[in-house]
């Protein structure tokens, strides 16, 4: 066991019994020994550090954060025949968890700092960004996270731009994201079909917003897509015609806008109005809030 590389394909498929990557769960094994490196460097994981890894695969990055010596590593594995082999490889020096991590996040409370370091598989990328950012009980300070590239694409995307999204305004009104490595399909095995990028999410902070109900906002906003804000957001929210005209002279934008142009100051402004007209509908009604 102490030969076993998790960046070898021989070693991969032997580990494996020769069986094939489970593409149900997103499973494609890096080969390469500099990317992970890379992603550790770009963590700056310290020794008071919490960090949590979502799917380690056969534990090519976890080796890499193990090296690091973060106070905590959690490290959340679904696959049980994966989560077995991590099991001998790693059990002294991690907390090893064999769960979905949709299901665990929302119930991870760790110590700060709190960091994320991953090599996401590719069908919870996007949803494991939006948990932790809108109900993990402990924010993280920082990300770092291999996604798909169009992924990471679409989450730095600057206003105006079509690529841009609800994970896009999200994260913007969040931190500071950017792609710091591109990753060939050819450095995975098996390859898939797609290529990959390291995205780093960094100095993420609360804004004074509650992000569960700015995050429904967003995603109103977007729900119809190419539609004005008018016909999307403030239709959906069923905001009077003057009413509508008031929030957005407040938030200095144009009800003919389409969501992909605000900037994250205008999204900002009008999220903060907005969550405020609700809660004076609410107190004025005396009715729970229904605004989200």
């Amino acid at each position: 066991m102490q030969t076993f590389d998790p960046a070898k394909p021989t070693d991969i498929k032997a580990m494996l019994d020769f069986d094939v990557a489970k593409k149900s769960l997103g499973q494609h094994f890096l080969t390469d020994k500099s990317v992970v490196e890379k992603m550790v460097k770009t963590a700056k994981i310290g020794l008071a550090d919490s960090i949590f890894e979502i799917g380690p695969g056969l534990g090519v990055l976890t080796k890499q954060i193990i090296k690091a010596s973060p106070k905590k590593l959690i490290a959340c594995e679904l696959d049980r025949k994966l989560f077995s082999i991590l099991q001998n490889q790693y059990s002294s020096n991690i907390k090893l968890v064999n769960q979905n991590a949709l299901t665990l996040i929302p119930e991870l409370v760790v110590n700060k700092p709190f960091k994320v370091v991953s090599n996401l598989p590719y069908n919870i990328s996007s949803s494991s960004i939006i948990s932790l950012l809108t109900i993990c009980p402990t924010l993280p300070e920082k990300i770092v996270v291999m996604v798909q590239k169009e992924v990471a694409e679409r989450i730095i995307a600057p206003p105006h731009d079509s690529n841009r999204g609800i994970l896009t305004v999200f994260v913007e009104l969040l931190g500071e994201a950017k792609i710091t490595q591109k990753v060939s399909a050819g450095l995975f095995y098996p390859p898939p079909q797609v290529e990959s990028a390291v995205l780093l999410i960094d100095n993420i902070k609360e804004f004074g917003l509650p992000r569960l109900k700015v995050f429904k906002l967003i995603k109103m906003a977007f729900s119809k897509k190419r539609k004005k804000i008018k016909n999307s957001l403030f239709a959906s929210l069923q905001i009077l015609p003057d009413k509508a005209n008031e929030i957005a002279e407040k938030s200095n934008i144009s009800l003919e806008s389409r969501p992909e142009e605000l900037t994250k100051d205008q999204w900002f402004k009008l999220l903060t109005i907005l969550i405020k007209h609700s809660t004076e509908q609410t107190i004025k009604n005396g009715s729970a809030d229904n605004f989200v």
